[in-house]
């Protein structure tokens, strides 16, 4: 509100006050944020003196507009004032204007003015004095002891440097100047050990040696991997810069080498860059190597790239991926972007490479020939233009940059402003602009049009999801430090030194996020960056098979990180009839006529026969694509019988592991809680006889459906079937039955979901929650209200399971299952083949599946009929693949709490650990690979299954899939 009056008010002493009154605001925000975090006192007389300055804004002559007597305390004015603030503040600017006018005394005195702003100020610097900062890096529980260094500050040097060289060699006497974009590969720049050879020297022939990113080449200097590009079509030419020591400031013992003099003498200094970027273009799989000596660039040679991209693939950058690619960002991937990202600003602040508004959306990916995509983040940035006599030119910047220290609190380090939106970005999978847009703010707009985000709308953004981390998240700790801006200031209140603000930014920021690597994942932290290089980013994080040789690896269809918005499923579908079958994707045309052959599966009753999904109409593919749950009903013919026979064989193998694993060890140790599972769906038949021998188990209900009801009945028969199979799979759980939908199989508002999400986290703290039903798009109300429950839900560390969908080839995962923070599961026979109705295995995802065909479970006495009196049925989907999944995801976390460190078991609450374990459960062998692209899990005391062997074997195993 008050940046409203300030860009509103003429007057210019009035333009101060309100720009002041933000300042306040922003330094009480802080001091509220700080005292919750570490659990101190708050100085309630201060605080009472504040709100009452504060309430002095709200003029006596609106009191009559509201019901309420706003006069009777300070706090109730403002809680008013911010109610009806509440109201309106999603409407138009005019409207929003009138309000402030109203509220705020816009027009007041300027001596009015000046005794609330010295007051507010006098409250401020009280409060901020009792608050010492305290730069030390905070303890966590996931702090694990670092045995590594501060790393060398020099690269920021030679970084500039480099800059400065680049810039100076860019105009060229061609017809039409080139516009010369560059990028700049991010990395940690830490210097592996070197490993000792022990083997006899043999000199080599080859005049090339291959380097490695922040390593020292062999001058003792640091090499830079770049990216140049003299044209608009983006045709990025890839170019090593090595650098003397001398030029990084790097001391080392003894001459210059003779090697190095002679690269100096036998190299030509570049005038232009254009001349040899084409020279090296023209000989194909080649890279320019340029060396940096005393500020300039000489043109040593060519060499034989390492990083052969595809250049028909256009770079995806970081926000592109977040938008349209969530699935890539599985919790490793994560934690090694935020640690690269850090150390950019690290060894980048004050240069530059990292331009004023710096974001996401310039950190790219290129995609190489075999369709990878590594794991190799590069910052983009474009060189300034040149005049006649060679000379950058400096755009101007006519911002009002007064008042945009203003809003980011006199923060003296802007590019960490810049990285706690990254780091928020990455770790709640969303673009900042849309977490503000859930949360119903409004960003300011930079008036300079270069994209940067204020500090007072990352804190309001930041103090809505915050507690969604783990309050032990040293994450938490880095994103603190990143918008403190004490932190980042000397005593005067100036910009610290270089020095000093390096190692601060390291030990506050980047050391955090090495811990937060490290607590989770045995990579080496001198290592990262090498690791990293051989990961697939769209590929969930998977090696690059032969990457480190010669940077292929086995294709994937190029449609995977094409970057471009995914259609949705539903125009998927339409595209999919007879008249646009050409622009359907092969590989999922053949998949869909690929389990056309299997019989149909067993169901009851028997006239709804199960059909061919390519005989069906588009109005009933309309009517299948409106069904909430899923159902595959088949005739109840013979071979239907044998199927069901072959699940209880299967469900059977299962009982034997949990008997020989769970059972005998119960009730355990005091220390090992029962896992709690809540499950959404129709809610269940307590009366039936399933439920009856379990009663224990039932440990809460709840009607979302309809909440005039206390009770749970199922007058549908879904939520019996799949509460029962929770119970099969795991009996020891703790059930909670939330009903979300009833009788009709149709869709529920979406904040009933979202409602029940919350509850089970908020109230009754659950550890797994199974839904077996979905939306076909994201195109639906309520959206973004289970998002943000599902968001919360994942960061309480509560493990979610949903239904991929039964719409076969024709549609991709529904929603939530497509959601980054959900397990999607899909349905297979108890041989491991893909149901003909489970969708097609996505080629960048984790598949998890298991036996979702001929399951029989218990059916509601009530809708039992004469002629099949007995309460059971059986039936086919991925809504029954996803309870049983959802019971084995059970009985793992309670195999780890009886048998495994207690850190073990937390960690295991983790989506992507428990994947990684489910993912080890379905590996045969060591040659074993995914089954028509699916992880199918089961369980057996089978020799080649996980659970066949000893009790300290299976733990063994299960700490090595676990990292531990």
């Amino acid at each position: 509100m008050a940046y409203i009056a300030q860009i509103n008010e003429v007057d210019k002493e009035a333009g101060i006050f309100y720009r002041h009154l933000r300042y306040h605001c922003l330094r009480f925000q802080d001091y509220i944020l700080r005292t919750r975090q570490t659990s101190s006192e708050t100085n309630s007389l201060l605080v009472n003196q504040t709100l009452l300055h504060l309430s002095s804004l709200v003029p006596k002559s609106n009191l009559h507009h509201e019901p309420l007597r706003l006069d009777v305390t300070p706090e109730a004015r403002l809680r008013a004032l911010n109610s009806n603030w509440a109201d309106i503040r999603k409407d138009n600017d005019s409207v929003k204007i009138e309000f402030v006018r109203l509220w705020l005394m816009l027009g007041a005195s300027e001596d009015v003015h000046r005794v609330v702003d010295d007051a507010l100020e006098s409250c401020a610097d009280s409060l901020e004095k009792q608050q010492q900062p305290d730069y030390s890096v905070k303890k966590s529980a996931e702090t694990v002891d670092l045995d590594i260094g501060e790393p060398s500050y020099v690269v920021w040097k030679t970084a500039q440097s480099i800059f400065d060289a680049l810039t100076h060699c860019r105009g060229c006497s061609c017809h039409t100047e080139h516009g010369l974009g560059a990028k700049l590969e991010l990395g940690t720049y830490r210097k592996p050990e070197k490993k000792v050879d022990k083997t006899p020297a043999v000199r080599s022939t080859r005049g090339s040696v291959r380097a490695s990113r922040g390593n020292c080449n062999t001058t003792g200097g640091l090499d830079f991997d770049l990216f140049l590009s003299m044209d608009q079509d983006h045709d990025w030419n890839e170019v090593r810069v090595q650098t003397a020591r001398k030029a990084v400031g790097i001391q080392l013992p003894g001459e210059v080498s003779h090697r190095e003099a002679g690269v100096a003498r036998g190299s030509s200094k570049v005038g232009v860059l254009c001349d040899p970027i084409a020279r090296t273009k023209k000989m194909g799989l080649q890279r320019l190597v340029l060396k940096l000596t005393s500020g300039q660039l000489f043109n040593v040679r060519s060499e034989k790239s390492n990083f052969e991209i595809d250049k028909t693939a256009e770079p995806i950058s970081l926000s592109q991926c977040l938008e349209e690619r969530p699935e890539f960002f599985i919790e490793k991937v994560k934690r090694i972007l935020s640690l690269i990202v850090s150390c950019a600003v690290l060894h980048l602040n004050n240069t530059s490479w990292l331009q004023p508004g710096w974001g996401s959306a310039n950190i790219k990916f290129f995609q190489i020939k075999s369709c990878k995509t590594p794991l190799r983040p590069f910052i983009q940035t474009q060189l300034p233009k040149t005049t006649p006599d060679s000379q950058p030119v400096v755009e101007s910047d006519d911002g009002d940059e007064y008042v945009w220290d203003d809003l980011n609190s006199g923060h003296q380090c802007p590019s960490l402003i810049a990285l706690a939106v990254v780091l928020i970005e990455v770790y709640f999978v969303k673009p900042f602009k849309r977490l503000a847009e859930n949360h119903g703010i409004s960003p300011v707009t930079d008036p300079t049009g270069r994209g940067r985000i204020p500090l007072m709308d990352v804190e309001q953004v930041y103090s809505c999801v915050v507690d969604e981390i783990p309050k032990d998240s040293l994450l938490l700790t880095a994103l603190d430090n990143c918008l403190d801006p004490g932190l980042w200031e000397n005593e005067e209140g100036a910009t610290l030194d270089i020095s000093t603000l390096k190692s601060r930014i390291y030990q506050n920021v980047v050391r955090p996020l090495e811990n937060y690597l490290a607590c989770g994942y045995k990579i080496p932290l001198d290592e990262v960056d090498n690791y990293a290089r051989d990961l697939d980013f769209g590929r969930w994080g998977q090696a690059i098979a032969g990457h480190g040789q010669d940077g292929y690896a086995t294709a994937v269809p190029p449609w995977v990180l094409t970057p471009s918005r995914t259609p949705s499923p539903e125009s998927m579908w339409a595209s999919a009839g007879p008249a646009n079958n050409h622009s359907t994707r092969p590989d999922l045309q053949s998949r869909g006529h690929q389990y056309t052959h299997l019989s149909p599966s067993v169901s009851y009753p028997a006239s709804y026969p199960v059909r061919d999904t390519d005989t069906l109409s588009n109005s009933e593919i309309s009517y299948a694509a409106s069904q909430f749950f899923d159902d595959e009903m088949g005739n109840g013919g013979f071979s239907e019988v044998a199927e069901t026979k072959r699940y209880l064989a299967w469900k059977s193998r299962y009982e034997d592991v949990y008997n020989q694993f769970i059972s005998p060890y119960l009730p355990g140790p005091s220390s090992s809680e029962p896992v709690r599972v809540a499950i959404l769906d129709t809610g269940f038949d307590r009366d039936h006889y399933a439920f009856e021998a379990r009663e224990a188990n039932i440990k809460g209900k709840r009607n979302f459906y309809d909440e005039t009801k206390k009770n749970v009945p199922d007058r549908n028969g879904h939520g019996t079937f799949t509460a029962s199979l929770i119970l099969d799979y795991a009996p020891d759980v703790e059930l909670y039955v939330v009903k979300i939908a009833d009788k009709e199989n149709a869709r529920p508002d979406a904040k009933i979901v979202a409602n029940a999400i919350n509850h089970s986290v908020e109230a009754w703290n659950v550890d797994i929650i199974s839904m077996s039903f979905g939306w076909p798009s994201s195109d639906f109300d309520g959206y973004d209200s289970l998002v943000d429950a599902i968001d919360n839900a994942y960061g309480k560390k509560v493990l979610m399971f949903a239904a991929a969908a039964n719409s076969g080839a024709r549609l991709g995962r529904a929603y939530p299952a497509s959601s980054p923070h959900v397990v999607c599961v899909h349905s297979t026979n108890t041989d491991g083949d893909a149901s003909r109705f489970s969708p097609t295995a996505e080629p960048n995802a984790i598949n998890i599946a298991t036996v979702g065909e001929s399951v029989e479970s218990a059916w509601p006495t009530l809708l039992c009929h004469d002629d099949q009196p007995d309460p059971k049925r059986t039936r086919s989907g991925t809504s029954y693949a996803t309870p049983i999944i959802a019971g084995i995801a059970a009985f793992l976390l309670q195999y780890a709490r009886l048998h495994l460190p207690e850190n073990a078991a937390a960690m295991l609450k983790r989506k992507d650990r428990m994947e990684a374990l489910l993912r080890r459960c379905a590996e045969r062998g060591p040659n074993y690979s995914p089954r028509d692209g699916y992880f199918y899990v089961e369980l057996s005391l089978h020799g080649h299954n996980l659970f066949g062997q000893e009790l300290d074997g299976v733990s063994r195993d299960i700490l090595r899939a676990l990292r531990i």
